[in-house]
């Protein structure tokens, strides 16, 4: 008897296989749209991380994803920016609806760089499929630790610098290596 494996065809059991695989990079994909929204302060791409009845509890901000936005512009304009590193996470998948912690580590530069605030926590999130797409229902922020470090500051004449918006090279497409990003 032979196996789907030997034959090229796919068995049921390889099918589901690639389904929870391919259901968990869509959620993983969901979660880093999320931190990458925010680190380019770019609002539609963190509304495309939550359905729209959402609710997070973000610390000092409890409710929908509106005033989530509105909160997080706000207490990030101060900052001339940040990175969020999303790094283990851990997803359990039941049909339509998952639950996944991820860890998170962040670098805030503050007074003009001569400061950095560090973070750490995880997002616990539920998410739900609808219409085919991941996105996050529900999501609590826990804060781990906090400290600061002595900080630093990009040369801009050597680098390039970052952009808190869609002006950022990360968005270009495509892609060209030219001296017109500064």
């Amino acid at each position: 008897m032979t196996t789907g494996m030997t034959t090229g065809a796919l068995g049921e059991s390889e099918i589901a296989a690639l389904r929870r695989l391919l259901d968990r990079q869509a959620i993983t994909d969901c979660i880093h749209r999320y931190a990458r929204g925010l680190d380019r302060r770019d609002e539609e791409l963190i509304r495309s991380a939550y359905h729209a009845d959402a609710i997070e509890d973000h610390g000092a901000y409890i409710g929908e994803v509106d005033g989530l936005v509105e909160y997080l512009f706000r207490v990030h304009e101060r900052f001339s920016g940040d990175q969020r590193h999303v790094t283990t996470s851990n997803v359990e998948i039941d049909g339509d609806t998952a639950h996944a912690e991820s860890y998170f580590v962040s670098a805030i530069p503050i007074d003009a760089a001569e400061k950095l605030v560090l973070t750490a926590g995880r997002y616990i999130d539920r998410l739900e499929r609808r219409d085919g797409e991941w996105r996050i229902l529900r999501r609590v922020v826990v804060l781990e630790w906090h400290a600061s470090a002595k900080g630093g500051t990009v040369e801009p004449k050597v680098h390039i610098g970052p952009r808190l918006d869609r002006d950022d090279i990360s968005y270009d497409r495509p892609l060209d290596v030219t001296r017109e990003h500064h």
